[in-house]
């Protein structure tokens, strides 16, 4: 079972490997690649890059 702790200045995932890359691509999926850390903690999207 994947657990999700979050704080102010960390997040930390503790599970299975296969749990955690599920995870992680699910929040890159909803959120864009390019979303720092800090913007996901605060609960933020990161702003579109230009090409």
């Amino acid at each position: 079972m994947l657990k999700k702790y979050v704080t102010p200045h960390s997040l930390q995932y503790v599970g299975k490997a296969w749990e955690i890359r599920h995870a992680l691509r699910q929040e890159k999926n909803q959120r864009g690649e390019g979303t720092p850390l800090a913007a996901l903690l605060a609960g933020r999207q990161a702003p579109p890059r230009s090409r």
